[in-house]
């Protein structure tokens, strides 16, 4: 029996129950997309009368539908490991969104996912444990003169406890926005179950949007003005990682620990976040090493990444000196999948690491760390779990 946790999503907490928008009683209805049969075996399905051709496309090659009598579209696929799969239906050549399937976000665009059951997933499950408190946030940055918004999640206890907690800055990955963590991560219910077991230490989560837009080069506001309504949709903007880290350190990071009860040392404050996230992870982290103690690269980078950032690699001069680096932190945590598709970048960058005597070995502070899967969610929830247990020690 799936979790309720799994049929948690972005439209609704509940599970889906099936539609009916005819007063004939013998039309077909359309039924919740995603249906776990048994431990083996999943079917999905999509109620397309008119489609010639629908097909499930996961992160891979589209599979075939196969159509019954009134129109509804059903393939059974292996659950196999379970867990996190994103993926679209393809109707007749186009990409379509199925309502009748949890709804996440990811590729920049809304898309339909399942959560599957397996035994490698327990720790991330909604459990009879005190759960935290996720709220959304919204603070105006003088960085990129906009607002912004960000999701905070709380431990159990913080509403009662009068204590100060350590401060988490959590991030997403490109074409994700900060919801994704939550929704498609489940860190608070990661969270709520260490913090249950005594597993972690209990610290406020933030999340904010990573794919910060600036103004074009050709449309700068004037010095202390703010963007008005009509700048969101008639001047053009683009994403700009590199602008991040100031976003946080100058914007953010001064709202949460004015708003919140957080302890403010340097070793009370950490950050990670997974592809995207990682290299908006090592530029704050390198660029500011005076406010983090704790860093998290989930299958990701240290460097800056073409076509994501026009930042440059100033932050990278800090390997330059060894010494400096393994005293400026308590843990420097990289991870990343076996099969995952910049395994090649990881690996390099792991060398570039040793050639300035950083390895493990030299640098006990340096960890690495592989798991099985791909550039997924699977891996990134381990990973945080991983990295959750590990840090505010």
């Amino acid at each position: 029996m799936q979790n309720q946790g799994q049929i948690s999503n972005a439209a609704a907490f509940h599970p889906q129950l099936d539609v009916h928008f005819s007063k004939d009683p013998s039309a077909p209805s359309m039924t919740a997309a995603v249906k776990v049969l048994d431990d083996q075996h999943v079917r999905i399905s999509m109620y397309a009368p008119a489609a010639g051709t629908v097909e499930y496309v996961p992160f891979g090659d589209p599979v075939p539908m196969s159509r019954d009598s009134k129109g509804m579209w059903t393939v059974d696929l292996p659950i196999g490991r379970g867990g996190f799969q994103s993926f679209f239906f393809q109707v007749d050549g186009v990409m379509v969104l199925n309502p009748m399937a949890p709804i996440g976000f990811g590729y920049s665009m809304p898309i339909n996912y399942m959560d599957l059951p397996g035994k490698e997933w327990d720790f991330c499950e909604l459990k009879d444990v005190p759960h935290g408190s996720v709220g959304q946030e919204f603070y105006y940055s003088n960085v990129t003169k906009s607002w912004q918004s960000c999701l905070v999640y709380t431990p159990a206890d913080y509403q009662t406890s009068g204590k100060k907690y350590p401060v988490l800055y959590l991030q997403h990955g490109h074409g994700e926005n900060e919801k994704c963590w939550v929704n498609q991560g489940r860190i608070n219910f990661i969270a709520d179950n260490l913090n249950a077991e005594s597993k972690a230490i209990p610290c406020i989560i933030v999340m904010n949007d990573g794919m910060v837009q600036v103004r074009d080069s050709d449309y700068p506001l004037a010095e202390g003005a703010a963007l008005e309504p009509q700048d969101y949709v008639d001047v053009p903007r683009h994403m700009e990682s590199s602008v991040f880290p100031r976003m946080l350190v100058e914007d953010c990071i001064p709202f949460i620990e004015g708003k919140y009860r957080c302890l403010t040392g340097k070793g009370d404050r950490a950050m990670a976040g997974l592809s995207m996230g990682s290299m908006q992870t090592s530029m704050t982290v390198m660029t500011y090493p005076d406010l983090f103690a704790w860093a998290g690269v989930f299958s990701g980078f240290l460097g800056a990444l073409h076509g994501l950032t026009s930042g440059n690699n100033g932050h990278l001069k800090m390997l330059d000196d060894p010494a400096e680096f393994a005293a400026s932190y308590k843990l420097f945590f990289r991870g990343i999948g076996e099969n995952d598709d910049f395994l090649s970048i990881f690996d390099d960058e792991t060398k570039l690491m040793a050639d300035h005597k950083l390895s493990p070995e030299d640098c006990p502070i340096h960890q690495i760390h592989k798991y099985p899967g791909r550039h997924e969610w699977n891996v990134w929830r381990l990973m945080a779990r991983d990295f959750l247990v590990q840090i505010f020690r």
